[in-house]
C-alpha cells in the first residue's frame, strides 16, 4: 500500500497519560519515522523527543507511556535512516554510506553509552559539529 506511520509524540510537553504507541507500532513492521513537529507543537530539540521514546516520561519526569519505550537505537533509527522513506530521499540521506549526502553531527557526549549519558541526561545532548552536503554549517569552540 505504500504507507508509514509519522510519529512526533509531543506529549512529553504536557504529561498525562500515553501517548504513540511507539512499540507496538515499531514491532508492528509498518514503516515509521519520527521527528518533533518543527515547534508547531513541540519544541525544535530532537533530544527531547528522543528522550521521550527511551524513557516514556514526560518533560516533568513522570512515566506517562510504560511498555511503549524504544531502544536508544531504534529511536535514532526513527529520526534518521527511516525519516529518508518518508522525503523519497532514502538513497541520498539518512545514514552515511558512500553516494549518500554527508550530513552528520558529533555530540557532545555517547548517546549510546547509558553509563556516559543516562537516560535523565539524553535532553541534554547536544552537537559540537554539524556537517551539511560535506560543509561545516556549526561548530562549537572551545576556549
Amino acid at each position: 500500500m505504500g504507507a508509514g506511520i509519522a510519529v512526533h509524540p509531543f506529549q512529553f510537553l504536557a504529561g498525562g497519560r500515553g501517548g504513540p504507541p511507539l512499540r507496538m507500532i515499531v514491532d508492528s513492521g509498518v514503516r515509521v519515522g519520527a521527528g518533533s513537529d518543527s515547534a508547531q507543537i513541540s519544541t525544535l530539540n530532537p533530544w527531547n523527543v528522543i528522550a521521550y521514546m527511551v524513557t516514556g516520561r514526560a518533560s516533568n519526569g513522570d512515566l506517562i507511556n510504560d511498555g511503549q519505550q524504544l531502544t536508544r537505537m531504534e529511536a535514532i533509527r526513527l529520526y534518521t535512516v527511516e525519516n529518508g522513506w518518508f522525503l523519497k530521499e532514502e538513497n541520498a540521506l539518512g545514514s552515511i554510506e558512500p553516494g549518500k549526502l554527508g550530513d552528520l553531527v558529533v555530540l557532545s557526549d555517547d548517546y549510546f553509552d547509558p553509563a556516559r549519558v543516562p537516560d535523565e541526561a539524553i535532553r541534554r545532548l547536544r552537537s559540537v559539529l554539524t556537517v551539511v552536503d560535506g560543509r561545516v554549517v556549526h561548530e562549537t569552540t572551545t576556549r
